[in-house]
């Protein structure tokens, strides 16, 4: 029987109400270190020696002197600072990861909210000295806001026709030597100049890519204000992708499932200007299984094909290959305490899961929840990871309510995401 869909609420150990939420069908994600300022070298003073230490850079990024020449030596070329003033290793950010090499100076390269330059991404312009476009790598480490990462789709017009989003068209896509499907919102206002968010949405079991346009992601399109672009991916069943929303769901033989989230954000990103340091996925029960799948195999920052910064996870439990995360990323879950389908101790085992990784000090969530629900946000956390869990009195659902007419979550979650 289809039980109503939804999405969270972030609040600390509180209690919040939100709007509806139509049903849906089931049985059932530190700032970074300062970019190297590196600004061009003072134009060196004349002297006998001809020579400058042009661009050197001091430590963690920062370009001793912001590239000033060497002693007593006119400055080669008219002061030139070394590679237009690049700071170590083009544009390191300090202690909190470095920035694609060849990115500008100053705050060219600059890291996202994960501390790397953007997935293939084209790092944020310098304010001083050209560099390379500030082309973004695959850095590791930093945490915080950011600079946003450019992905290759900014600047340029979609190549993927207008007639196929925002209409519920299936987009076809070959992932794992198998023909699948998605469906796609962009926003309406869409610049290719302006980077947005990304946020996968995974249907619940015998649910599919339909319902989830139908339902606009669990109910996240319209708090998102036009900020974000979004997709549906369509599930599997008996090897093949879904033709019917009976038995569709998230396996993941041989992580096919996962090549299929691979294959749609390479294409988003080829086709669209996408965030890359803001990339989230979301789901319920199967879907949440998959989104805790694609974040603990695809950290940003935590391997090199990596994307996932934050997930929304509800009620869910490890269906789509077991995965024990070791990078972090940020997580918010909700789950009842009278889950019938997947108890509620699978719930909060994911959660711990990501907790540790996160670096959290843990606190279990309560074991039963009198009234209205509970969230709970860890401390100790690294910087840029929050991690909640909110706990309600119910059952397998997207959709918890406090006795009223409408759920708490959905703004519960676009809360949680906007944060990054």
């Amino acid at each position: 029987m289809k039980q109503p869909h939804s999405v969270l609420r972030v609040v600390v150990w509180s209690t919040v109400a939100a709007l509806g939420f139509a049903a849906c069908a089931g049985s059932e994600g530190g700032s970074p270190g300062q970019a190297g300022t590196g600004g061009p070298g003072q134009a060196g003073t004349t002297g006998s020696a001809g020579t400058s230490a042009a661009g050197t850079t001091g430590s963690a990024g920062t370009s001793a002197a912001a590239g000033t020449t060497g002693a007593a030596g006119t400055s080669a070329a008219a002061g030139t600072t070394g590679s237009a003033g690049t700071s170590a290793a083009a544009g390191t950010t300090g202690t909190a990861g470095t920035s694609a090499a060849g990115g500008t100076t100053g705050t060219a390269g600059a890291v996202g909210t994960a501390g790397n330059g953007g997935r293939g991404g084209r790092g944020g312009t310098g304010t001083a000295g050209s560099g390379a476009a500030g082309a973004g790598g695959t850095g590791t480490g930093g945490t915080g806001s950011g600079t946003p990462g450019m992905s290759a789709g900014c600047g340029k017009a979609p190549g993927i026709a207008s007639g196929m989003y925002n209409n519920g068209m299936h987009i076809s896509i070959t992932a794992a030597n198998m023909q699948r499907r998605y469906i796609l919102n962009v926003p309406t206002n869409y610049e290719n100049s302006k980077p947005y968010k990304l946020i996968i949405a995974y249907h619940e079991l015998n649910g599919n890519d339909d319902e989830m346009y139908r339902n606009q992601y669990y109910h996240l399109l319209p708090l998102s204000n036009n900020s974000a672009i979004f997709v549906a991916p369509n599930g599997q069943q008996g090897g093949a992708s879904c033709t019917q929303a009976s038995g569709c769901g998230w396996p993941n033989p041989s992580n096919s499932d996962l090549a299929l989230a691979d294959a749609v954000v390479a294409q988003i990103e080829q086709n669209f200007c996408v965030d890359t340091n803001r990339i989230f996925a979301t789901g319920w029960s199967y879907g949440g299984s998959m989104s805790y799948k694609t974040a603990c195999e695809r950290p940003l920052g935590g391997v090199a094909n990596g994307f996932v910064r934050a997930i929304a996870v509800y009620s869910g439990s490890q269906l789509s290959g077991n995965c024990t995360p070791s990078k972090p990323v940020g997580y918010y879950a909700s789950h009842g305490t009278g889950d019938s389908v997947l108890g509620y101790s699978q719930g909060v085992g994911l959660f711990r899961n990501f907790a540790t990784a996160n670096g959290c000090t843990y606190v279990a969530p309560p074991s039963s929840v009198n009234g209205n629900h509970v969230c709970n946000t860890l401390m100790g956390c690294m910087t840029g990871y929050p991690t909640q869990f909110c706990a309600f009195n119910g059952d397998h659902t997207p959709d918890p309510r406090d006795g009223g007419a409408s759920s708490w979550e959905y703004q519960t979650v676009w809360t949680y995401f906007s944060q990054f």
